[in-house]
């Protein structure tokens, strides 16, 4: 129905902008309001087509058209408009340079027109898209920006915004007791207005930071506060999202029952609103308490209703997270050959979807199904290509950026030997010249000789000294090179715990399969078990309502 309603929306506004078009000459309205309504109809269209993580760029087309007859009218308010909304598809985009340039140039208008809400706005996403870039002072002076002119509106929700930002930067930092001192002044404001969806949210942030300090009664305390507030609220996706994340809480804590429960909540919030990721993501996560209960019978029972529904809805990545989670159940049941034919399933999908890493972590648990099974050849065949992989994606982004390094370094080298040809040329000229001098004075010789050999001699040390700190500033850049990576993951920590109340823990799962990590390389570096990771990964889908890693991040930016 939604995709319906979406395809509707779409025509009505294709045809409004060629009706427009055409209408040059209809007496009712002059030259002008046509220009206006024709550029409306184009920016609406592009707002529907940003709504696709996948159209961005059709969406940027659009605005641009958009753009270009607002200006023919002077509308300087739909001008600013306009490139507040790029700013947003290019947050879609990760182009984080982009919705710098472009939310400045709003924000210059909507200046010079007095929208101070509407500066406010730009300036907090500004400082979102500097968070993300690692440019935390600018994050904080634009946070700074936008709350001095919120102190003008009054406007209670931007409040919130701003401060509940502010807060998950601080926590980038590490600097957790800012992050709640923030967080709580968001958190007084929301409970101000009584927005029940943000005061959970806010409860859980705040429960985090405490969890990090680490306070654990505090995180307590505000997880049970967030918890009063589920009966107030109407938004079962946030709903669903909480008793997932409370479920996550208790599963860390081996609390099965209570994590059962609270996912047994989110399946039936689920069901009652068509929300097929979330009863999806609630089955994939009961398996995965009856698998840590060791009932792998019942395990196995919500292994296949995951799977089911993974695949009534088309979503390779859950398709193949079930299939995975299904043949570790099976091993478990000494079913070999069922769970070899569920991970071989599992292959065959990734491999046509291009989801290449989950390749790693299937050859891993094919390696242990072949292993357990006594099939020591093929367990071995597994394993290698486990290890091939995983070194693989881990490397790749490395690799490519020491090559890059590589290559800027030997051209530099190269133009140094230039450099010192040319030199040399130059050298051979003066001695020329020296002995057509020696000819006509022995005394200006000498004193030439003496002063070309010191500035030879001047010349050398200098040429030494610059290649020995162009060498100390290479071999910098390589012992900075994995401090900058670390920084990156931080930075996209922070933004995925502001937009969609994602726990640390699974902020940082998302991060790193971005990175590329399989769910075993990513158990392996945060401590816990893969089936952790797996559960983590399918609440990340969630809350996020996406099916891959691509509309994840994209949808999170939005």
């Amino acid at each position: 129905m939604k995709n319906f309603v979406l395809f509707v929306s779409v025509l009505f506004l294709y045809v409004s902008v060629n009706f427009c078009g055409r209408q040059k000459n209809v007496s009712d309205f002059s030259g002008k309001s046509v220009i206006i309504q024709k550029a409306d109809s184009l920016f609406s269209l592009g707002k529907l087509y940003s709504k696709d993580s996948l159209n961005q760029d059709k969406a940027l087309i659009l605005y641009k058209k958009a753009l270009d007859l607002y200006k023919k009218t002077g509308n300087k308010y739909k001008e600013a408009r306009i490139y507040q909304f790029a700013g947003y598809a290019y947050d879609n985009k990760a182009f984080y340079d982009s919705v710098i340039f472009y939310h400045k140039k709003a924000s210059v208008i909507f200046s010079e027109l007095d929208k101070k809400r509407l500066e406010a706005i730009t300036y907090n996403n500004i400082a979102i898209a500097f968070t993300i870039s690692g440019f935390l002072d600018s994050a904080f002076y634009y946070y700074d920006k936008g709350l001095e002119l919120t102190e003008t509106t009054k406007d209670t929700a931007e409040f919130i915004e701003i401060y509940q930002n502010k807060g998950i930067s601080y926590s980038y930092e590490g600097d957790y007791k800012k992050a709640v001192e923030n967080t709580l002044k968001a958190l007084k404001y929301a409970e101000e207005i009584n927005y029940t969806s943000s005061i959970i949210a806010l409860n859980l942030h705040i429960a985090q930071y405490y969890n990090e300090i680490p306070e654990k009664e505090k995180a307590s305390e505000y997880l049970k506060r967030a918890l009063k507030y589920m009966d107030k609220s109407d938004n079962n996706e946030v709903k669903a999202s909480f008793y997932n994340t409370f479920g996550e809480f208790c599963l860390e804590e081996k609390d099965f029952a209570k994590a059962e429960r609270y996912f047994l909540k989110t399946l039936e919030i689920s069901k009652k609103n068509g929300y097929k990721r979330g009863i999806a993501a609630a089955y994939e996560n009961l398996a995965l308490v009856y698998l840590k209960r060791e009932h792998f019978n019942k395990a196995k029972e919500y292994a296949y209703f995951s799977l089911k529904t993974e695949k009534a809805i088309n979503n390779a990545e859950g398709i193949i997270s079930s299939l995975i989670m299904l043949g570790e159940i099976l091993r478990k049941q000494n079913r070999f050959n069922e769970a070899e034919i569920s991970l071989k399933e599992a292959k065959k999908t990734a491999v046509k979807k291009n989801i290449f890493e989950n390749l790693p972590e299937i050859y891993y648990r094919l390696g242990h199904v072949y292993k357990s099974s006594g099939q020591y050849v093929k367990a071995l065949d597994a394993f290698d290509s486990y290890y091939s992989l995983k070194d693989s994606l881990l490397n790749a982004d490395l690799k490519e950026k020491i090559s890059d390094m590589e290559i800027k370094y030997q051209s530099e080298k190269k133009q140094h030997k230039i450099e010192l040809l040319n030199e040399e040329n130059k050298t051979k000229e003066q001695k020329l010249k020296t002995r057509n001098l020696f000819i006509i004075s022995l005394l200006l010789s000498l004193i030439l000789i003496v002063a070309v050999a010191y500035f030879f001699r001047q010349k050398a040390l200098q040429e030494l000294n610059r290649k020995e700190n162009e060498l100390q500033k290479y071999i910098l850049q390589i012992k900075n090179l994995n401090s900058s990576r670390e920084n990156g993951k931080q930075i996209n920590l922070r933004k995925l715990s502001e937009k969609y109340n994602l726990t640390e823990r699974e902020t940082e799962i998302l991060c790193l399969i971005g990175e590329g990590k399989s769910n075993n390389d990513i158990a392996g570096q945060i401590f816990v078990s893969t089936n952790t990771v797996k559960y983590h990964i399918k609440n990340i889908y969630l809350k996020l309502d996406v099916k891959n890693r691509v509309e994840a991040r994209n949808k999170i930016s939005d």
